[in-house]
């Protein structure tokens, strides 16, 4: 039986690393708080973290090809073995709080999708 080869897209590639630095739930927040004034933080933000970020991530995987171990093979080479275990402690552990903030961040956008309307509640109504 032949097997198709899938490929992932580069504009899949750029969605998949936005969604897990920037955060799934941050960007309905942002556009639900300020509206479109909103788009200009997008902007700055991609110019000034996610284009050195990507630089940065680049630089460092063919730096380090042939190396194993990601982010702590890159901090034991620069900063020492010490340095490259808190780092990658701190790293990993920040996912525990990152996870649990977008699970309590989700509903907000999930209630809008399902009720068509914001959190914010219309006039002349009582909010239980």
């Amino acid at each position: 039986m032949h097997q198709q080869l899938k490929k992932m897209s580069l504009i899949g590639l750029i969605l998949m690393i936005f969604t897990s630095v920037f955060g799934f739930a941050n960007s309905p927040s942002a556009f639900y708080l300020m509206g479109y004034s909103a788009m200009p933080f997008y902007l700055f933000s991609a110019l000034f973290f996610f284009i050195p970020f990507a630089l940065m991530m680049a630089e460092m995987g063919s730096a380090y090809r042939r190396e194993e171990g990601g982010i702590y093979s890159w901090m034991n080479h620069s900063v020492g073995p010490r340095f490259a275990f808190i780092g990658t402690f701190m790293w990993f552990a920040s996912y525990v709080v990152w996870m649990v903030s977008t699970a309590a961040k989700i509903w907000v956008p999930l209630s809008t999708f399902f009720v068509w309307r914001g959190t914010k509640p219309r006039p002349g109504r009582w909010v239980a």
